[in-house]
């Protein structure tokens, strides 16, 4: 009885002081089996895709620093913004060119109701006559940049479809932003848009009603380049905007202003 009890002790021993090394090399065992396995891993196709797209941002981001670095050494004039005042006026400081402006009058076809108004520091407001039981509405023509030399580019075309003009149409949306934000409103959409001709960049915002009982607005900005100039055309209109944005799209066909950047 007392043989069987002291091999029983001296096996139940054994166990337990050998049982740390069997989970050891148990461990070092599965660490050397995956290690194996991801030597010889392969990658699905969609990894691949996810690879080569990941490689591209970065390339994209790369030229967008070279270009921002060549912009500092050679600068041109970036949109200037200031706080709004619910005013239907993109801020500008450059002169129209002739051939747009001249003695308070436009030298192009205007849509029908609309009317030029005061152009004080580079921005030209129009007074439009609303229609019957239509809420009144207002636009605003701007020079917000002057273009830069156009200089032979090796870009894909989803590069170029990010500057209008040479700048930013990241910047063109921030500036509406800025103003929304002066404005307590905020941007719906944009889109890049072809309007007779013209490569347009639109962006859709909206304000809220007012307490001093003006109503929700909204605004459509179009931003577009023609003879080296960078124009911004403002809308605003407290009600339905089909109308006003087919007369804005009417006047941007129009819009063939001479007199640009020699």
């Amino acid at each position: 009885m007392l043989r069987r009890i002291g091999l029983s002790l001296a096996l139940l021993v054994s166990i337990v002081v050998m049982l740390p090394f069997a989970t050891s090399t148990a461990h070092n065992l599965r660490f050397q089996l995956a290690a194996r396995s991801q030597r010889v891993r392969h990658h699905s196709r969609a990894w691949w895709r996810r690879h080569r797209a990941m490689l591209r941002r970065r390339q994209a981001l790369a030229r967008r620093r070279a270009a921002m670095v060549a912009s500092q050494k050679n600068p041109t004039p970036t949109v200037r913004t200031k706080s709004a005042d619910n005013h239907a006026a993109t801020p500008g400081a450059l002169p129209f060119p002739d051939g747009v402006y001249r003695e308070g009058a436009f030298a192009m076809p205007l849509p029908n109701g609309w009317s030029p108004g005061a152009t004080a520091k580079g921005t030209s407001s129009f007074l439009i006559t609303p229609s019957e039981g239509k809420p009144e509405a207002q636009a605003a023509l701007a020079v917000v940049a002057i273009a830069p030399p156009a200089a032979p580019s090796a870009a894909p075309a989803f590069e170029k479809k990010k500057t209008l003009g040479g700048v930013l149409v990241a910047d063109l949306r921030r500036s509406v932003i800025d103003r929304m934000i002066g404005a307590g409103g905020w941007v719906i959409n944009d889109r890049q848009r072809d309007i007779g001709g013209h490569r347009v960049f639109e962006v859709i915002a909206q304000t809220p009603a007012t307490s001093d009982g003006k109503p929700e607005q909204v605004w459509n900005f179009y931003f577009t380049e023609v003879n080296g100039r960078v124009y911004s055309l403002t809308t605003r209109t407290g009600g339905s905007t089909e109308k006003l944005a087919a007369d804005a799209e009417k006047f941007l066909t129009a819009f063939r202003p001479a007199g640009g950047k020699q």
